[in-house]
């Protein structure tokens, strides 16, 4: 029977990034992957979603190069070729990845794996004993009504589109539905989005919450909060959404983006040891170790924060411990980036979840040369700070490059600055990241240019 110091249960980044940092410490590593390398975020997920993003996004760009333009011309996007370049993007670096484990000595199973015992794992057949073994296997996109894969898209199914609906009903206004609405809308399809929560992104700042429903609306979404929905039912080209109050929704595709599920069951996972909580995630400790000492789990299906970015850290964290370090538990605050049209970041607290007391900055992103030089003047920044000892408890900006520049903000609230000490901060001009400084500015009632 082969041997491993470190076996992995999936390649996603979780997977991957402790498959990586253990060889890097010298462990005989192996991971084992019943699909492809990199996980849902690699294939179905984050980055084949930035890709049409940034196809659906040269819409806006034409617009603006026909402002400048000797002679206008009319721009229509091909969703074939954004489609194509996706798949180009992922292809490259799904080999690149399993390339660069190659070459660390780490070895690649093509297979399903489940545990036999808690220091074997079965893989088609070929058994495999391991020291310590890392649970990663994500998650699975959540179906409603019954309806199949074939009767409804979905996280995974949605990047099998050879073409688009001219029509499309997205059930669910949160992250993924938000996103997706933008880059349908600009590739010319008739959106509506259900949304049973009264407003879209329901667990984001109110405000920014407000602003994205109307930049949607300005998109000729049609969005529909409080949405009660009875059932669905589909047939090949259409697809019609029935009420509580008897109202029906029909468009020529539906889409759902109603959250992820833990399809732990097939793991043997009770042969090993483990315990899974009623959802089906993984329970685990602060240092992500399971009830079956040896095996850890991370990512998605330890259902923590259900983000890559965590992911990696998280598997990164494990592989320290099993090669005997000892790595820092404190992640500190974590961004959110959300890829709208306009993009969102946010980071801490929201005005909502705010202490008593607490005190709040703003600035438009209209206040600034660079956004209007730029053409994108949506938005503002906004600054949540204690109200007896100024620390900076959160930030919220949606706008342009909102996802990059909220790491400003991470990086300040990790540090422990006040909204004065932020305010203090030199930052280059003109820039879209001003608005940081002037809503820090304005958290004092000192914004220059407000």
């Amino acid at each position: 029977m082969e041997s491993y110091d470190l076996v992995v249960l999936g390649g996603g980044p979780g997977g991957y990034s402790a498959a990586l940092r253990g060889a890097g410490h010298g462990l005989k590593v192996a991971v084992v992957e019943k699909d492809q390398m990199g996980g849902a975020c690699l294939n179905r997920g984050c980055i084949p979603t930035k890709a049409w993003i940034a196809g659906a996004e040269t819409v806006d760009h034409a617009a603006h190069i026909n402002q400048v333009a000797q002679e206008p011309f009319e721009f229509r996007p091909s969703f074939a070729k954004i489609a194509e370049r996706q798949k180009k993007i992922v292809g490259q670096f799904r080999k690149a990845l399993s390339t660069m484990m190659t070459k660390k000595g780490i070895e690649i199973i093509h297979g399903e794996g489940a545990f036999t015992s808690p220091d074997v794992i079965a893989v088609d057949g070929r058994n495999i004993s391991f020291a310590h073994a890392v649970i990663a296997t994500g998650t699975a996109p959540a179906s409603l009504f019954g309806l199949s894969k074939d009767q409804a898209l979905d996280t995974d199914s949605i990047f099998e589109l050879e073409k688009l609906p001219s029509s499309m009903i997205i059930v669910g206004a949160g992250v993924v539905g938000c996103e997706f609405a933008g880059v349908f809308a600009r590739l010319g399809v008739q959106v509506t989005m259900l949304e049973m929560m009264p407003s879209v992104l329901p667990r984001m700042d109110g405000e920014v919450a407000r602003l994205m429903e109307r930049e949607l609306k300005k998109m000729k979404v049609e969005v529909i909060t409080g949405a009660a929905i009875k059932w669905i039912e589909t047939r090949p080209g259409h697809a019609m959404a029935v009420m509580e109050n008897g109202a029906e929704v029909a468009a020529e595709a539906v889409f759902l983006s109603v959250g992820r599920k833990f399809p732990t069951e097939k793991l043997g996972l009770e042969a090993a040891g483990v315990r899974v909580r009623d959802n089906g995630s993984v329970e685990t400790d602060l240092d992500y170790r399971t009830s079956a000492p040896s095996i850890f789990a991370v990512g998605d299906v330890a259902g923590r924060f259900l983000l890559a970015y965590t992911a990696y850290r998280e598997g990164a964290h494990v592989a320290d411990l099993v090669a005997g370090k000892s790595p820092d538990k404190n992640f500190g605050p974590i961004p959110m980036a959300i890829f709208t049209i306009p993009e969102i970041g946010a980071v801490g607290v929201t005005q909502e979840e705010a202490p008593p007391g607490a005190k709040v900055g703003s600035f438009m992103f209209r206040g600034l040369a660079r956004a209007h030089a730029t053409g994108e003047i949506a938005g503002f920044v906004k600054i949540i700070a204690d109200g007896q000892t100024d620390r900076v408890l959160g930030v919220h900006m949606i706008g342009p490059r909102s996802t990059d520049m909220i790491h400003i903000a991470a990086v300040a609230m990790k540090a422990g600055m006040t909204a004065a000490q932020l305010g203090q901060t030199l930052f280059a001009h003109p820039t879209l990241a001003e608005a940081v400084l002037e809503a820090a500015h304005d958290v004092h009632g000192q914004a220059l240019h407000k």
